[in-house]
């Protein structure tokens, strides 16, 4: 008779255990999708965007710049969207693409650039 109490005991445990683990998987899926069911990429530093604004509004006539970077299933950048003061210059754009996808290896097609609406 205590032979089967142990066993229910441990069957009970293990069942208890896989619960806990599936709600911990759960939660952590649910932390790191974002609504629209992409995976939201957090890159080591957080700072990939904070950096390529501070590279892109250093080049000249660009102004205050905003950019948003997504990224495919392998966790590579596979598009950029580019805001920037200077950004209805056909120049300025161009520089803005040509850095952007020299930076991350993708096609000009991954990239578009806007201008960015004036503050006042």
């Amino acid at each position: 008779m205590f032979e089967k109490m142990v066993k229910k005991e441990g069957m009970t445990r293990l069942i208890v255990f896989i619960l806990i683990g599936s709600v911990l998987i759960l939660t952590l899926n649910v932390l790191f999708t974002s609504k629209d069911n992409r995976r939201q990429i957090i890159d080591q530093d957080g700072g990939s965007e904070e950096r390529l604004c501070s590279v892109l509004s250093s080049i000249s006539g660009v102004g205050d710049v905003d950019v948003m970077i997504e990224y495919d299933n392998n966790s590579r950048v596979s598009g950029v969207i580019v805001t920037a003061e200077g950004g209805s210059d056909p120049v300025i754009a161009s520089n803005l693409t040509r850095a952007v996808t020299t930076l991350y290896g993708i096609p000009v097609s991954g990239v578009i650039v806007f201008e960015k609406e004036q503050e006042e």
